[in-house]
């Protein structure tokens, strides 16, 4: 029996240890629009139209190098990134270059480098990261979850990358609007969108429909950013930063940050203090998972 609970607790201390996709929100009645494979040419567009509205907040899956020209390579693209992260959209890791490594330190280097891009742009480096293509194997799971990274898929797609099954851009939209409609109708609890800032029509068409024509606000639904629609704002990034108003402006108060409108309010002590929480919390629910397991146990 001894050698049976061992490996009972071995076979769920690996199951404890890996990154589970996340698929939904879990915050009522919110909607989390989200926009792959970015910055480029159409970002800034997006980005000026959203900040018509400063009750939406969005989040950008991003990447340095994919769609030529490459992020990395553009300055107004990077212009773009920084202004949507200053008026408090969620920025997030979506790998270097459109591809998981199959090798662990090669994947590793690739998150790496696209989060020192994203420093680089924003100041800040992102916990949150979709997979490209939402394939992670179980071996990424394990590593994501080794590295703190929380691995975000969708319940809706709008498939607005799908020219070719509609056949024209007039029609991609009026197949991803239809779509969006029988989903609004079911009324679900939230929604976590996907769509693609690199589809000029997404931009101009699909995302203002979603805003100013859906009903969905009228209905009591607020537009947030993923990290906000799982109640978990303050990891958003690494620094535990949070950005309220449209422009952050932040100066430095010695043991932590504030911002020159008063929108952060997180001081250095503070996100020790959020980590320490959410690790307590971590190892107290494997604790509690353990424990049941050998109190059934005892009973056969």
């Amino acid at each position: 029996m001894n050698y049976f609970i061992q490996f009972v607790l071995i076979i769920t201390s690996v199951a404890l240890v890996k990154t589970e996709f996340i698929y939904s929100c879990t915050e009522d009645k919110t909607i989390a629009l989200t926009f792959d494979d970015g910055p480029h040419q159409y970002t800034r567009e997006l980005v000026d139209y959203m900040r018509g509205y400063p009750d939406v907040k969005v989040t950008f899956f991003t990447l340095a190098y994919f769609h030529s020209p490459h992020a990395i390579e553009v300055k107004e693209y990077q212009d773009a990134m920084k202004l949507a992260h200053d008026s408090g959209y969620q920025i997030a890791s979506h790998t270097y270059s459109h591809k998981i490594p199959e090798d662990k330190e090669e994947f590793k280097q690739n998150l790496s480098d696209n989060d020192d891009f994203i420093e680089m742009v924003t100041g800040d480096r992102p916990r949150y990261f979709r997979a490209p293509k939402g394939e992670c194997s179980e071996e990424c799971q394990a590593s994501l979850n080794e590295w703190d990274y929380r691995l975000i898929q969708w319940d809706t797609d709008t498939n607005d990358w799908d020219l070719e099954s509609s056949g024209s851009e007039e029609q991609r939209v009026k197949d991803s609007i239809d779509f969006l409609k029988n989903a609004f109708a079911e009324e679900r609890s939230s929604y976590l969108i996907l769509m693609h800032d690199t589809e000029s029509y997404t931009v101009s068409q699909i995302a203002p429909w979603i805003i100013e024509s859906s009903g969905m606000k009228e209905k009591g639904y607020r537009f947030v950013t993923v990290a906000e629609c799982l109640g978990d704002k303050a990891s958003m990034y690494r620094s535990g930063k949070t950005y309220e108003s449209a422009i952050i402006h932040s100066i430095d108060i010695g043991n932590g940050t504030l911002s020159r409108d008063n929108s952060t309010v997180v001081t250095d002590q503070q996100q020790q203090n959020l980590k320490s929480d959410a690790l307590s919390i971590k190892y107290s629910f494997i604790y509690t998972f353990i424990s049941l397991i050998i109190i059934m146990l005892h009973f056969f």
